[in-house]
């Protein structure tokens, strides 16, 4: 599942993530938004209720390895593998 949030992150906000962040607030609240949408709808189409502070993790993971200067496929696959570690759903 978490896989598939990020992986729609990158779709919805690609061009956005790929140019470097002017305002580091602004940027991260829009990666925050765009994830946290994207999470919240995956997972009511899957019909599954998210354990408590999922969305949280996964989102702060790929903000927090954009802000270091990881590129997004290496961002998106870092933090599919932290958030399966801590939340196996």
């Amino acid at each position: 599942m978490p896989g598939a949030v990020i992986t729609a992150l990158a779709l919805s906000a690609s061009t956005l993530l790929e140019r470097p962040a002017r305002a580091g607030s602004t940027m991260g609240a829009i990666v925050r938004a765009f994830c946290l949408s994207a999470f919240e709808n995956e997972m009511s189409q899957a019909g599954r209720t998210p354990p408590q502070g999922m969305a949280n993790f996964a989102c702060s993971c790929v903000e927090e390895r954009l802000r270091s200067g990881n590129a997004l496929e290496s961002a998106k696959r870092d933090c599919r593998q932290a958030t399966a570690r801590r939340y196996p759903i």
